[in-house]
């Protein structure tokens, strides 16, 4: 299994891939970014809202 939080690519510069609100998902370098993106739904790189997933995004209190 691929780890998320690393990109072990010697003499690759690396970066921090963010979703669409922001929220970092994974580090990748040019190598590996292909790959470690797959795994989520391209949806999930552009903004959403509690329309757009099966649960609440922030907390319930939140909205009292």
């Amino acid at each position: 299994m691929m780890n998320m939080n690393n990109c072990n690519h010697e003499g690759q510069s690396s970066w921090w891939e963010y979703d669409g609100r922001g929220i970092p998902l994974c580090l990748v370098c040019q190598r590996c970014q292909s790959a470690k993106l797959a795994v989520f739904r391209p949806k999930i790189r552009e903004f959403y809202n509690e329309l757009d997933v099966d649960e609440p995004i922030e907390p319930e209190e939140y909205y009292t």
